[in-house]
């Protein structure tokens, strides 16, 4: 499977890199070449929230197989003042780095499962059905899938979190509607409902429990192979098999 993911040079992002690369062709749409060598094919886009188009041209060029899948792992969580007393600005620029670029995703994936469905169907790659590891290679989807990652403060209005609840409520309801849109598109939603592990910028006073980023990366594989057997939005909590 060929996945393009938004996001990439983030914590997530290139933890999700690590994991799935192994057995998936992993491509990242990062703003500015990486200093270090990263997991993932980086495709370097510098507005490419501005410029979807930007990204379609430059996967052409790259010489790389057809797009199966997207994983947005776009944006994060931080604690601040009050959301109303930040001022407007700071709610725009919450804006254009969350929910714009979630929308800006979708469309690109829009467009890339209608390049696709017109060229003939799926790229091909090998699968081996002797492993029983959710991040291990299969079938490319027969649709193209979208997935994108969110998060508690999509369903909680969380007081610290700027503007985070706000759009991540509202990316929620983009993924529902452009679901219910979408006939070339199985666009999908894994909210996960605890700080992922390993970021220092998470605030664990009081022993928070975490989502390590290997069961994220095995939550999200099943959906991205089969998202027909999964709703619009599924969750993940820490401690999830207690």
């Amino acid at each position: 499977m060929h996945i393009l993911l938004f996001g990439a040079s983030g914590h997530v992002g290139a933890g999700l890199a690590r994991l799935l690369s192994p057995h998936h062709t992993v491509t990242g749409i990062v703003r500015r070449r990486p200093e270090t060598e990263t997991a993932y094919e980086p495709v370097i886009v510098p507005d490419w929230v501005d410029e979807p188009e930007a990204v379609t041209s430059a996967l052409a060029s790259a010489d790389l197989p057809p797009v199966d899948a997207v994983i947005a792992a776009i944006g994060g969580w931080y604690i601040d003042e009050p959301v109303l007393d930040r001022g407007l600005a700071k709610f725009d620029a919450d804006y254009d780095s969350y929910l714009r670029g979630h929308f800006t995703a979708c469309a690109i994936s829009q467009s890339l499962a209608d390049d696709r469905s017109e060229g003939g169907g799926t790229s091909e790659r090998s699968a081996d059905s002797s492993t029983d590891s959710a991040t291990s290679a299969e079938p490319a989807p027969t649709r193209f899938v979208h997935l994108a990652l969110n998060g508690v403060a999509s369903v909680e209005a969380l007081t610290g979190s700027g503007a985070i609840s706000v759009f991540g409520a509202a990316q929620k309801m983009l993924i529902e509607v452009a679901s219910a849109e979408s006939t070339t598109v199985d666009f999908r939603e894994l909210r996960i409902m605890a700080p992922i592990g390993g970021d220092d910028r998470n605030d664990l006073t009081g022993g928070v429990d975490t989502v390590p980023l290997a069961e994220v990366a095995e939550a999200l594989t099943p959906i991205l192979h089969s998202p027909e057997r999964f709703d619009v939005s599924t969750e993940i909590h820490a401690n999830a098999e207690k």
